[in-house]
């Protein structure tokens, strides 16, 4: 018997249908299950995106949209602010539930506040996961409860711990029918424009593909060739793991499986070098989490307030965002971003 008659599953960083926390949670506990992906209402120049990073997320939602279409879902795109959609969307469907994945940045942490109190206002559940990490901030501390501020021991308490398993795929999903959705974004609803073609093929599928690649090709040798620009050497999953088209834990357990398959103690150490570019991941996550002054000044407190006196640095600061300081590995490594 279902716990919910109609449940809201809040898209976020997680775009797919495989090993997803509160999507398999919404499922499993609801008769019905209404998708959203909720656009915010920025336009313009953004300082934490850009063009190639939204077109990606552009495609990844459209992948998501005919996924779910084929297990029997639909995906509603909605755009303003998170809490006046969900509300909005709680009172259409008169759902009894909301379910999302934790979203690791402060931002992120202030909306779902909001949300948790729109919960509590309707009376209804409120379920949120992690899962864009392995551990959450609050499990990898010190002997005193203490966060880490330096990464190897930080990594050593990291890989000491049990890691969890990725859950099944969605199979079947309801959505009631007859839901209001606007038309999946393009750039130009940000006010973008871009003339650039994507280096990756966004999406679950094309994630996927990467990581069987991955696994095949490159972290037997990761270790030796990551360092080498010339060399096709690296994973190329960063963007799937930032909008959630691969998870963090198949990623992770599938590379145990390559520490098996490979031939000799140097690969197998070559793929653990692979396993922790994860718990970098996940330690500058922990140190946003709990520094969140980061986002604004450094680190260190010695070298805060460090003065820029030099009348040339902002104009070199510019050329090197556009890669153009006429050092070509530089600038080829800045297009690339862009």
């Amino acid at each position: 018997m279902n716990r919910y008659s109609t449940a809201i599953h809040w898209f976020r960083r997680d775009l797919r249908l495989s090993d997803n926390t509160a999507l398999h949670h919404a499922v499993e506990s609801s008769a019905e299950v209404v998708p959203v992906y909720i656009q915010s209402e920025w336009t313009g120049d953004h300082a934490w995106t850009g063009p190639a990073r939204q077109a990606f997320l552009c495609g990844s939602l459209d992948s998501l949209a005919r996924n779910l279409e084929h297990i029997g879902g639909r995906l509603l795109f909605r755009r303003g602010a998170a809490r006046e959609v969900l509300e909005n969307l709680i009172r259409e469907t008169r759902a009894e539930a909301i379910f999302f994945n934790l979203d690791p940045d402060p931002y992120g942490r202030e909306v779902e506040g909001q949300i948790r109190q729109l919960c509590q206002s309707f009376g209804i559940s409120c379920h949120g996961y992690e899962d864009a990490v392995l551990h959450g901030a609050g499990e990898v501390l010190t002997g005193s409860g203490q966060p880490y501020k330096v990464y190897t021991p930080y990594s050593k308490n990291w890989f000491s711990m049990p890691k969890p398993e990725p859950l099944p795929a969605v199979k079947r999903l309801n959505t009631p029918a007859g839901l209001k959705s606007g038309p999946l974004p393009i750039l130009k609803d940000w006010g973008l424009s871009w003339s650039g073609t994507l280096l990756r093929e966004p999406g679950e599928k094309a994630a996927r593909a990467r990581l069987k690649a991955a696994m095949e090709k490159v972290v037997s040798r990761y270790a030796e060739r990551r360092n080498d620009p010339a060399a096709d050497a690296t994973s190329h999953l960063g963007a799937d793991l930032r909008y959630g088209t691969i998870s963090v834990r198949e990623v992770f357990h599938r590379a145990e499986v390559a520490k098996r398959m490979v031939a000799s103690e140097a690969e197998r150490r070559s793929v653990f070098t692979f396993q922790k570019q994860l718990a970098w991941r996940e330690f500058f996550m922990a140190i946003l989490h709990h520094y969140p002054e980061v986002l604004e000044t450094d680190f260190n407190p010695e070298w805060r307030g460090l003065a820029w006196d030099d009348p040339g640095a902002e104009d070199r600061f510019e050329r090197w965002k556009d890669g153009r300081t006429g050092f070509p590995i530089v600038d080829a490594g800045m297009r690339q971003l862009r």
